[in-house]
């Protein structure tokens, strides 16, 4: 019983290095950099979208907590 539960998980790591050996052949460096320049230059705009959306949160937890002790 034991070796039916090891052998899928041998073969599903080997096909995973195997996936791994095909991706790394495809993807360069360039694209990677790519990637992180697209990254960074959504940093400015999410940052305070965030900050918005957390302090819009509070307010109306704020607002309902002063509505229901009233």
């Amino acid at each position: 019983m034991t070796g039916f539960v090891i052998a899928p998980v041998v073969r599903a790591s080997q096909s995973a290095a195997s996936a791994t050996g095909k991706i790394a052949g495809v993807v360069t460096a360039d694209m990677m950099n790519g990637v992180l320049d697209e990254v960074i230059a959504l940093l400015p705009v999410c940052i305070p979208v965030m900050i918005s959306f957390i302090g819009l949160r509070k307010g109306i937890s704020f607002i309902q907590s002063v509505l229901h002790a009233a």
